[in-house]
């Protein structure tokens, strides 16, 4: 979290983020072990206490990872959030089916970002280059290989993307689908979420982001509502010909980044 938005700020911003926002806002999250398994977060404000007594609670998604995942990963997962459901959802997995226990709780290694944490899931990691069981998956896989991700192909339908984020007064929700040019990975298309930052997100703790521009509005994102069939696996013109749910320059946001028009996807001649 605290490296995700720091080149937005200046030294002196950065020093006031750690002490002002960072210590009282994004640590009152969950960091011990009772915090996933033996109490329930607190949420907006509301704590619902413990899970079951005393009990320690090994796996209930539900509490255990619903809780705080529950904005949009979760629902997005179960299709409860009015797309539809991830196959595996479907075929009866869970989180922990793919989130490994050394993901969540780690060994030791300060990563940078989670994009980075050395044991998170892949999907070629079941999936593998390959073992495709047609000619058609086969050669989609080889043309587009890594030029396109997994996701931009494969995510089913709409998921939560969050707007106008202010320091103690929340974001707005609505759902959308969008694809563009990955801000970690250039040159591939990926399906991208709208992050809330805005300018003054922090103005309240006296930070005015004054490097606001040197991030874009919106990141790479794996929507957890996965699908072997979409509406672009069956039909190449939905991105070829009619670039649906492509980022163009009349879908960025109002005031927005100028980093952002470097997520408009250009495709290859």
């Amino acid at each position: 979290m605290k490296n995700g938005v720091r080149p937005r700020f200046s030294a002196a911003e950065s020093a006031i983020f750690d002490k002002k926002v960072f210590e009282q806002s994004c640590r009152s999250c969950h960091a011990t072990c009772g915090d996933c398994h033996v109490k329930s977060p607190t949420v907006s404000g509301v704590d619902l206490g413990l899970i079951a007594g005393h009990k320690f609670i090994r796996k209930d998604e539900g509490k255990t990872c619903a809780l705080c995942h529950g904005g949009r990963v979760y629902p997005e997962f179960t299709g409860d959030y009015g797309g539809n459901a991830d196959i595996h959802y479907q075929n009866g997995m869970g989180c922990v089916d793919c989130h490994r226990p050394l993901e969540l709780h780690g060994r030791g290694v300060a990563y940078p970002d989670r994009r980075s944490v050395a044991e998170k899931p892949s999907c070629s990691a079941c999936h593998a280059p390959g073992s495709e069981t047609t000619d058609k998956g086969s050669q989609a896989h080889a043309i587009h290989g890594d030029k396109v991700s997994c996701s931009a192909c494969h995510s089913s339908s709409e998921y939560r993307g969050c707007s106008s984020c202010h320091l103690g007064e929340g974001a707005s929700a609505s759902p959308q689908f969008v694809l563009g040019n990955n801000p970690r990975k250039p040159g591939q298309l990926s399906t991208l979420r709208l992050v809330p930052a805005v300018r003054d997100t922090f103005a309240k703790a006296g930070i005015a982001s004054s490097s606001f521009d040197a991030l874009p509005n919106f990141w790479d994102t794996v929507p957890h509502n996965t699908k072997k069939r979409t509406d672009r696996t069956r039909d190449c013109s939905t991105c070829h010909d009619r670039r649906e749910h492509f980022l163009d320059a009349g879908s960025l946001p109002a005031g927005g980044s100028a980093a952002n028009d470097k997520l408009i996807f250009t495709f290859e001649k």
